[in-house]
């Protein structure tokens, strides 16, 4: 019986040992045991984030407005006007009072990045940790870096989030993201024509819009790829547009339709593959392309007084490609680089409705927008023209919500804490007509 019970335990531990890589026996060899290993203190080279000129430039541009508290944010614009007409001396006229003034609102929006720490390993600056990260054999302080990664990550949510929306989800809207800031997706539509993410936003900052404020709130997107509209009944549509070519015409008519309302856009973001797109199309065109340094550490171009960025977190069709876009890339929950709602700015296809003018259904939309009816389009790259003077970054003046940093125990554990830093803020525009977005392109 004990010679079967041994042979049982040898076979056992044989199928560790040929399932298992233990330790080397000797564990250094010679090499090892007479050399250090060459590293570089205080370097950590960055595979994962990436900086975006847009923050920089709105940074530069003094949009910050610190939410002071209240319910709420509230902008007040004009939409109506007095009455008023040429007429004869003496003639009689009907007063009457009419609203001309009305709102937006928006609400301050939470974003928080968290890790464990564990004062075995890391010291948070107190002395009363870091067993193991500290003295001379300590490369890096892990404690700062730990830091730095979650404001990277904050910074990289809310950028992301900059260009999608803060609604729920209802009529045109098909995701749910009431705890992101009011991006602009949102803010650069209609009411009638699809964003670059398939919505379109009938409200904005609770104003509806086409309504009694008429297009006070509207900034009207322009497509810039294939035209060919689909079938007329909705929803039963086999035609794909795909992507075209921006050119200056392009560009003018993006710049136009800012430029009515009385904007005053100096701010151009697109993807590194729009901005490349744009940069072959001017150079065909014989157009200066020669890229300029301005207050900001990034090179632009210049079109008409707007300094067009490449921002890589802009959405992008190929930027994927490359970068680690969450949800489809990356092998982890979190190696890649994400939005506020888990997601990120790649795009893809949108459905545009069928349109209608005069009760009549029609090719291509009444807005002059440029859509087609009832048509699946692909969205490629897109260009935003900014008034940046129009735009308000929201950050609280609280202290433990802008970017402060709370710790908190873990019941019975004898080493590690839970460490959230913490942002509420919003970022919006009360005045979408004054900037645009043109989509539909590809390099």
């Amino acid at each position: 019986m004990s010679t079967l019970f041994r042979f049982l335990f040898l076979f056992v531990a044989r199928l560790f040992q040929l399932s298992f890589a233990f330790m080397a026996d000797p564990l250094y060899n010679q090499v090892n045991a007479a050399n250090l290993e060459s590293v570089r203190k205080i370097t950590v080279w960055d595979n994962l984030f990436v900086d975006t000129p847009g923050q920089a430039k709105f940074r530069r541009a003094g949009v910050l407005d610190p939410y002071l508290g209240g319910d709420g944010m509230r902008e007040n614009y004009i939409y109506g006007r007095p009455q008023g007409k040429a007429l004869a001396p003496g003639s009689t006229v009907t007063v009457a009072r009419q609203q001309m003034v009305s709102g937006v609102k928006f609400y301050p929006k939470a974003y928080v990045s968290w890790i464990p720490i564990d004062d075995w390993y890391l010291d948070d600056g107190s002395g009363s940790g870091g067993v193991v990260n500290s003295g001379p054999a300590k490369i890096f302080d892990e404690y700062q870096l730990m830091i730095k990664l979650m404001t990277k990550t904050i910074n990289t949510m809310l950028w992301m989030d900059n260009f999608r929306h803060g609604q729920p989800a209802g009529t045109g809207v098909a995701d749910n993201r009431i705890f992101n800031i009011n991006g602009l997706d949102e803010s650069l539509n209609n009411g009638i024509d699809p964003s670059p993410f398939g919505n379109i936003y009938g409200t904005y900052g609770g104003s509806t819009r086409n309504g009694a404020i008429g297009a006070a709130l509207n900034s009207t997107p322009l497509w810039l790829g294939g035209t060919t509209a689909g079938a007329t009944s909705a929803n039963t549509s086999t035609t794909i547009n795909g992507t075209g070519q921006i050119d200056v015409n392009a560009l003018m008519v993006l710049w136009s339709m800012g430029q009515v309302t009385g904007g005053q856009m100096d701010l151009g973001l697109t993807n590194v593959f729009g901005f490349a797109a744009i940069a072959i199309a001017l150079d065909a065109q014989r157009r200066d392309t020669n890229m300029k340094q301005h207050d900001i550490a990034w090179k632009s171009m210049d079109f008409n007084g707007v300094e067009i960025y490449a921002d890589p977190l802009a959405p992008s069709a190929q930027a994927a490609n490359f970068l680690t876009l969450a949800p489809t890339s990356g092998k982890a929950g979190n190696n890649n680089l994400t939005d506020g709602a888990g997601t990120s700015t790649l795009t893809s296809t949108i459905q545009t409705p069928q349109y209608t003018s005069g009760g009549v259904n029609v090719a291509l939309s009444p807005t002059g927008s440029g859509f087609p009816s009832n048509s699946t389009c692909t969205v490629g790259e897109c260009l935003y023209f900014l008034t940046t003077s129009a735009f308000r970054a929201r950050d609280t003046d609280k202290e433990g919500w802008n970017f402060g940093l709370r710790r908190a125990m873990v019941p019975n554990n004898v080493s590690v804490d839970n460490l959230f830093e913490r942002l509420g803020t919003n970022l919006y525009t009360p005045t979408p007509r004054h900037s645009a977005v043109g989509f539909g392109f590809s390099r």
